[in-house]
């Protein structure tokens, strides 16, 4: 019986090293991570807001950068980042930036939601995705997450936390002033 034990011990311990050798090659490897990302929709997604309004990637086209910042109401460290959030949103020009915060807490309801946007005061729309599809679409795992869309519609870049100069890393995305 011991020996059975010790086998079980050692497989555990194989397959935890197996799994941090393939996060150091992950991480190591970007090239192969970016491979694994899907590419930008060029007619992007239609979600309700909590407002009941239908907001579409399309309408920024051209026009803004905009950050998509997915993130759930059962989140603590999505959360933890709104007070960053709040404070990027300040300092961001609001004719070339556009904040869309897309739930994807699949049982977060409407009135929760809201309790959230108020208690956290967090700018920008809020997006509800309650099937999944946009979360799915564009291969989010965890949250929070960020994705920087260009004016274009491109991926400009997608990250799980704020960088530690957040309002400088998303300053150099903008658009020229017109």
């Amino acid at each position: 019986m011991k020996k059975r034990a010790h086998c079980t011990g050692s497989y555990f311990s194989s397959l935890c090293v197996l799994s941090l050798l393939i996060f150091l090659y992950v991480t190591a490897c970007p090239a192969w991570a970016e491979t694994q990302q899907p590419a930008a929709d060029p007619d992007g997604f239609c979600l309700k807001s909590t407002e009941g309004e239908t907001i579409s990637l399309k309408d920024y086209r051209d026009k803004k950068v905009v950050h998509l910042m997915f993130w759930a109401t059962w989140c603590p460290h999505c959360l933890i980042e709104i007070t960053k959030i709040r404070d990027l949103y300040k300092s961001m020009d609001s004719s070339r930036y556009e904040l869309l915060a897309i739930d994807v807490g699949i049982n977060d309801t409407l009135p929760r939601i809201k309790k959230i946007q108020c208690q956290y005061q967090i700018p920008g729309k809020i997006l509800i995705d309650g099937n999944g599809e946009v979360t799915r679409k564009y291969g989010i795992i965890g949250v929070p997450y960020h994705i920087i869309i260009g004016k274009d519609g491109s991926i400009l870049d997608r990250f799980n936390e704020l960088p530690a100069d957040y309002v400088n890393h998303f300053k150099k995305f903008l658009p020229p002033e017109s």
